[in-house]
C-alpha cells in the first residue's frame, strides 16, 4: 500500500459487514440442513452403534454456534466506533496499520472487534478513488493489495496495541523472531 494512500474505513468495515453477512448466512443454511439431517426419521439409531443421528445433532449444533458468533461479530461491527482512537497516535481498535517486515514485504492490517483473517482486497485507480471491490478488469496504472483483518487478542495485535508510527514490533512465530516496523498508520 502506497504510504500517501488515504482510506475511508466505512468501506473497510461495510466490506467486513458483507463478508460477516455471507458466512452468517451459509452457517444459517448448515444448521438448518444438519438440525433437518439430526431430526430425520431415518437416523434414529436402531441400536447402540447407529450414532450418525448423534453426529448429526452435534454438527448441528456447532453451526447454531457460529451463526451466533457471526451474528455477535457483525453486532459489534455495527457498533464499531470508526473514531475510536482518541489518540490517533497510536495503535488501537480500528486502526489501519501498514508493517514492514526486515525483507521488506509491506502488509496492510485493520484491527477490528472480530473476523479475524478476513481478506479484503483493494485497488487503487489514478484517476478514481479506491475500489475495494478487485476483479472488475485490471488497468496497469492502477495499485493492488489486501487489508487483512486482525483482533487485539492475536498475537500481532497484541504487540501493536499502543504503539506508533516509526515504532518496531517482535513477534515469535515459530521458533523465529519476526521484526515488523509500522510504516503506515489511520
Amino acid at each position: 500500500m502506497a504510504s500517501s494512500t488515504q482510506f475511508d474505513k466505512r468501506l473497510i468495515v461495510d466490506r467486513i459487514l458483507s463478508g460477516l453477512t455471507l458466512a452468517r448466512d451459509a452457517a444459517m443454511s448448515a444448521a438448518k440442513q444438519a438440525h433437518e439431517t439430526a431430526t430425520h426419521s431415518e437416523t434414529v439409531a436402531k441400536s447402540k452403534y447407529e450414532t450418525f443421528g448423534l453426529e448429526a445433532s452435534y454438527l448441528a449444533h456447532g453451526q447454531a454456534q457460529r451463526v451466533a458468533e457471526c451474528e455477535a461479530e457483525l453486532l459489534a461491527y455495527q457498533s464499531l466506533n470508526l473514531l475510536g482512537c482518541f489518540n490517533e497516535l497510536t495503535i488501537g481498535l480500528s486502526s489501519l496499520v501498514t508493517l514492514e517486515d526486515e525483507s521488506g514485504t509491506v502488509r496492510t492490517y485493520f484491527i477490528g472487534p472480530g473476523a479475524p483473517g478476513m481478506k479484503i482486497d483493494f485497488k487503487i485507480d489514478k484517476h478514481t478513488d479506491i475500489d475495494l471491490k478487485v476483479g472488475s478488469g485490471k488497468k496497469p496504472e492502477a495499485e493492488q493489495g489486501s487489508i487483512m483483518v486482525i483482533t487485539p487478542s492475536s498475537p500481532l495485535g497484541q504487540s501493536l496495541m499502543g504503539k506508533s508510527l516509526d515504532d518496531a514490533v517482535q513477534l515469535n512465530i515459530g521458533n523465529r523472531l519476526k521484526i515488523y516496523e509500522i510504516t503506515g498508520l489511520e
